[in-house]
């Protein structure tokens, strides 16, 4: 029989009926499309370019986790980008389950022997059972989301021990305009707060996390902000035929760190753990191990 405090955290996390509006369904529409009209990744097709360099980087966040729990099954989310975050996780022992608000994509990956098992999943309501899955990963599509705290209610819902969360994180340091001016004349972005596809951009703020899972009765978050460079005329470079592609990247990221060093600019991603329940020894071992910040949140006295 699970603890009572268990079975109220379950409550908790199962959300209600949809709130379906015009905006959502607008927002979800909008996904729609842009997941229909993506292209093969890099991870695929040029595994040795610098674009790919930077996603095997970012996923590497969650390499501590696999070390940690040889096998464990995964269900990534926002994975219409061909399944490559599965196909990552796969690659490295778990065993992954790729998903997407559309799964056109996921069937070619599928049919190419990309990917293994995949859904169609709405991260707002996933048909999957409690704790069905060891972990959740979601990379960069957290923030395309139009209600990001329903769904990590419902994330951490089909999760056993964890959500990882690789995003965007919010601004607050001096030198962030400077960033954003840097953008738009390397990228030509108009805007940094909505992305060409049409979603706002949702940075994720570690203290609010926090706050949602105390809330909840969470107990444990773990943190670790790092830096990305992107130019689209370095992605397609080749890191062996065109080493200074890579190293001008390096240096784009270098930079960046150093001036978040100085607190002069905030960190423009984060990998974060949300941790159900209380963590144990080896999962914090590992995020240890991993270069995560672990934070223990307050207990409620009153609950």
């Amino acid at each position: 029989m699970s603890h009572p405090r268990a079975r109220i955290f379950r409550s908790l996390l199962r959300p209600g009926p949809a709130i379906e509006t015009d905006l959502v369904e607008a927002s979800y529409e909008r996904q729609r499309t842009h997941g229909r009209e993506m292209s093969m990744p890099s991870c695929y097709t040029a595994p040795r370019s610098v674009d790919n360099w930077r996603h095997l980087r970012m996923r590497s966040h969650v390499d501590t986790l696999l070390a940690a729990f040889p096998g464990a099954r995964w269900l990534t989310v926002g994975d219409g980008s061909f399944g490559s975050d599965a196909h990552y996780l796969a690659e490295r022992g778990a065993k992954a389950v790729a998903s997407s608000l559309v799964t056109e994509t996921l069937e070619v990956a599928a049919a190419r022997g990309y990917i293994g098992e995949y859904r169609r999943v709405n991260a707002e309501q996933i048909d999957a059972a409690d704790d069905e899955f060891d972990f959740v990963f979601c990379k960069e599509a957290f923030h395309h989301l139009p209600r990001p705290p329903l769904a990590l209610y419902e994330l951490l819902r089909v999760a056993r021990i964890g959500v990882v969360l690789i995003e965007p994180q919010a601004q607050t340091r001096p030198l962030d305009a400077l960033r954003t001016l840097v953008k738009r004349v390397l990228r030509g972005d108009t805007t940094t707060q909505f992305e060409p596809a049409g979603n706002y951009i949702y940075r994720v703020s570690v203290a609010e996390i926090e706050r949602l899972m105390l809330a909840l009765g969470g107990r444990c978050v773990a943190h670790r902000r790092f830096n990305d460079f992107y130019w689209g005329r370095l992605a397609a470079a080749d890191c062996e035929r065109e080493p200074w592609a890579l190293r001008l990247t390096k240096l784009g990221i270098g930079v960046q760190n150093l001036l978040c060093r100085l607190q002069l600019l905030a960190w423009g991603l984060g990998a974060l753990v949300v941790v159900k329940g209380e963590p144990s020894p080896a999962l914090e071992q590992a995020l240890r191990r991993g270069g995560y910040r672990v934070r223990h949140l307050a207990r409620n006295p009153y609950a």
